[in-house]
């Protein structure tokens, strides 16, 4: 047996085979090849063994008592793995980003700011997954990237960046006011960078004929916030009661004393009993009342 000045290796244990020439071939070279001499270095690393300290590790071991020992007094070994450069992982993410482009209905743009200059994992098949800070995407910092080797965890990493989403959006023309119901007019898009706003608007037939929830200046961008759905039973208006207890069903009319969109509830004045009570909106000009 002739040990070898260098070796490289690929799993987390160093066998015999690895770091010296058996002979002759056979049954029993392979087998002896396969006795573990010492744990392998991090992937990426070298490790140097003594070769009377290997020998002195197997002098236990009956498939070697009659090995004739040469060769190096030491050996080097270095272990092979994935090495994955900075320009790599900011590659990742860039890609992430590009397969999520469609969905996102954005040109996208990442600057990376910081990332490890080197992540070296095991040899094997490499496969990731990126995962950003914001669940949407928009508006995330940083992106992690979970690596796995031959289906098993093997590393991961944070890219930190910055950002930019761009899309046409929604806009307002004017100022808009609280209750304002929205009109095509009122509509203009405009390309800007999602970043910072919630679940803007893209298209307008889903939001004209809603109502303005909230101050809109002129040239910013249409939220979920912002809108709400027009009420569906108007102050003052005229409605139906209906009450329900069990199989059981009443109805009556009373004076709706405030604005009421569908599901909401507001208080309604009983013509009958000229009372007020609290009422679920069922519909236009329809509410409810358990008791």
């Amino acid at each position: 047996m002739s040990f070898q000045a260098n070796a490289s290796v690929t799993a987390a244990k160093i066998v015999l085979a690895d770091i010296a020439v058996i002979k002759p071939t056979g049954s029993a070279a392979d087998a002896i090849g396969q006795l573990p001499v010492a744990a392998a270095p991090a992937p990426g690393k070298t490790k140097q063994l003594s070769t009377v300290s290997v020998i002195t590790s197997l002098r236990n071991r009956p498939e070697v008592a009659d090995v004739d020992w040469q060769g190096s007094q030491s050996i080097v070994v270095e272990r092979k793995g994935n090495q994955i450069s900075q320009e790599q992982m900011q590659q990742i993410v860039t890609d992430y980003l590009l397969e999520n482009s469609a969905k996102l209905q954005a040109q996208v743009e990442f600057t990376a700011v910081r990332s490890p200059q080197q992540l070296v994992l095991p040899a094997g098949q490499l496969s990731w997954k990126v995962t950003p800070s914001n669940p949407n995407i928009i508006g995330s910092s940083s992106f992690s990237i979970f690596f796995t080797v031959d289906g098993k965890p093997a590393g991961n990493c944070v890219v930190r960046g910055r950002l930019n989403t761009f899309s046409d959006i929604l806009t307002a023309v004017k100022t808009l006011h609280k209750g304002d119901v929205i009109k095509e007019e009122h509509l203009a898009l405009q390309r800007q960078n999602l970043a910072g706003f919630e679940d803007p608007f893209q298209d307008q037939e889903l939001i004209i004929g809603m109502q303005v929830a909230r101050t809109v200046n002129a040239g910013k961008p249409l939220t979920q916030k912002d809108i709400v759905s027009p009420p569906i039973i108007k102050d003052g208006e005229m409605i139906k009661i209906f009450a329900r207890k069990g199989t059981l069903l009443l109805s009556t009319s009373g004076i709706a004393q405030s604005d009421g969109r569908l599901g909401e509830t507001i208080k309604v004045k009983n013509i009958s009993s000229n009372k007020l009570i609290h009422c679920r909106v069922d519909g236009p000009g329809i509410v409810s009342v358990d008791f």
